[in-house]
């Protein structure tokens, strides 16, 4: 089975995503396929006067950990204001960053395109923001969602969240990862053709995974038709 041309790896913090992503073009290459990488989160152009609004507003929190890293987090929903207007705006960065990384050099450069979080990770982000876990099946939700082409592979990598925490220091201090997991398990459950990823397990069977739910098998030749 011929591999779809976009391929986008979704999931929480800690899940490995960075790593599968660039090991699957790694893997793919070898078998012929040239794929390039995009990260496809926080996509903020005209959002930005927004976000400076809400942290004027006190509605950005920002902890330093004694390594010197930062977690941050969003409490838009304190403000009527800025829980309305922010999924609106974050939707036309989202559009553009669509068009310009997605669109263009899939449909008219035809290229291949590997993709380290996508539409999804970013109405996760929302639920957690606007303290909505319901957010995903609202109606500005189903127009971000109509944004994915029809012809994506989306991966979900997923694993409990105690495992996950262990996996980076910043993360036993996150707290909105147990939230996001969950979301990321609830919203699952009303897209049956995102392909689910264990990812407990080691990085060689994470990848074998990832390989069999995009082509079917784990090893083996491909006809090249990059």
């Amino acid at each position: 089975m011929d591999p779809p041309r976009l391929i986008c790896i979704i999931g929480p913090d800690g899940a490995g995503k960075t790593t599968q992503a660039k090991l699957l073009i790694e893997k793919l290459r070898e078998r012929g396929y040239k794929y390039e990488y995009r990260w496809m989160r926080f996509h903020h152009l005209f959002s930005l006067p927004l976000l400076a609004l809400a942290r004027l507003m006190k509605l950005t929190e920002v902890e330093t950990l004694s390594d010197g890293k930062k977690l941050g987090y969003h409490h838009f929903y304190k403000s009527k204001l800025v829980s309305t207007i922010y999924p609106f705006i974050l939707y036309i960065d989202t559009l553009l960053a669509m068009i310009f990384k997605i669109y263009i050099p899939l449909k008219i450069q035809r290229k291949r395109i590997v993709c380290d979080r996508f539409v999804h990770d970013t109405l996760v982000d929302l639920a957690i923001d606007l303290n909505d876990p319901d957010f995903i099946n609202s109606k500005i939700a189903k127009k971000y969602l109509k944004l994915i082409p029809k012809d994506c592979q989306t991966i979900l990598l997923i694993a409990p969240y105690e495992r996950i925490k262990k996996r980076r220091e910043d993360l036993k201090f996150d707290k909105s990862l147990e939230k996001r997991v969950m979301i990321y398990k609830e919203s699952s459950k009303e897209f049956p053709s995102i392909k689910i990823v264990d990812a407990s397990s080691d990085i060689e069977r994470i990848q074998e995974q990832i390989l069999w739910a995009v082509c079917g098998e784990s090893n083996g030749n491909f006809k090249n038709l990059s």
